[in-house]
């Protein structure tokens, strides 16, 4: 602080950059008691229905855990038991309303309602997933699959083996495809939404809202990947001044991807015990490697 009083360039730098280190902590924190506390949730009840998995089985280097908002949440669930997608040309278009009833007439606009599936579009399904429980006439129902993944949940956070150990946890009523939870953290009180995820290494249709489509990385994981250095870039380097730069920024975050690429391992910002690149494909690693390592003999070629 200067005589005057005012705030210099070093002084606007050091009180942003503790601002934002305290949120950053503060929400770590949260997501980390949060998932370990749904991490456990959905152990308990994949040995109940195998159907579904622990969150863990995903990896936190997917999309399947998001902060909305310091005090919101968003994971899917992993589900087990299909694969090998097809799609097919030439379907009869059946919906279901949000109970799990279903239409009789046609509607204007069905891409708004939550879609079925067809156990036989998948060339490999669990027998599971063929079980009344779950489907009408052969189509997986939405709203039957998250009664299920709704009742296990339930069961599992009033028995006397949760209760008392994790975070203080409810169920909060919802409509729709989801489950909803409050989590009481030693932070805040949050709400986590909860929904089924599927895993397909071939084709997953775009216009698919239901389940959602659980995906590895690379794809999206490569700007998260990049994300996640610039966010430990810049606590290394919090002022200003250390950005002036572009090209030797540029060059400093290269350098860092390389690195991590190598040792495959990529810390996550927020939730520190995992790391970003346990799933990530090796042999796409190692191509990802040499690039980099192109780029550095001559970056000049690719500046301009």
């Amino acid at each position: 602080m200067t005589e005057m009083g005012e705030l210099t360039e070093e002084d606007l730098d050091f009180y942003l950059q503790n601002q934002v280190d305290l949120r950053r902590r503060k929400v770590s924190k949260t997501e980390e008691e949060v998932y370990t506390i749904v991490e456990k949730l959905t152990s308990v009840i994949s040995t109940e229905d195998s159907r579904f998995q622990p969150i863990s089985h995903s990896g936190i280097n997917n999309d399947n855990i998001k902060v909305q908002s310091p005090s919101q949440l968003f994971i899917m669930i992993p589900v087990r038991g299909l694969s090998a997608y097809t799609e097919r040309r030439l379907r009869q278009w059946r919906y279901y309303t949000l109970s799990g009833s279903k239409l009789i007439s046609p509607v204007q606009e069905p891409e708004k309602l939550h879609q079925w599936l067809e156990v036989d579009q998948f060339l490999k399904s669990s027998q599971e997933w063929h079980q009344s429980d779950v489907t009408i006439e052969g189509d997986i129902v939405p709203s039957k699959v998250i009664a299920i993944c709704k009742a296990l949940l339930e069961n599992t956070i009033q028995s006397s083996n949760f209760q008392g150990k994790q975070g203080k946890v409810n169920i909060l009523e919802s409509v729709g495809p989801t489950i909803r939870l409050a989590v009481e953290t030693s932070e805040q009180h949050v709400e986590v939404e909860l929904v089924p995820a599927i895993e397909i290494a071939n084709h997953w249709p775009k216009k698919a809202r239901w389940p959602r489509f659980l995906k590895r990385w690379p794809s999206k994981e490569k700007a998260r990947t990049v994300k996640t250095l610039l966010f430990w870039t810049c606590e290394k380097y919090p002022r200003s001044k250390d950005w002036k730069n572009f090209q030797k920024c540029f060059l400093r975050l290269v350098k860092k991807l390389q690195k991590c690429v190598l040792q495959r391992y990529l810390r996550h910002y927020f939730v520190k015990s995992y790391n970003l690149f346990k799933y990530a494909n090796t042999n796409e690693l190692d191509i990802t490697s040499q690039k980099i390592n192109d780029f550095l003999m001559n970056p000049g070629v690719f500046f301009h």
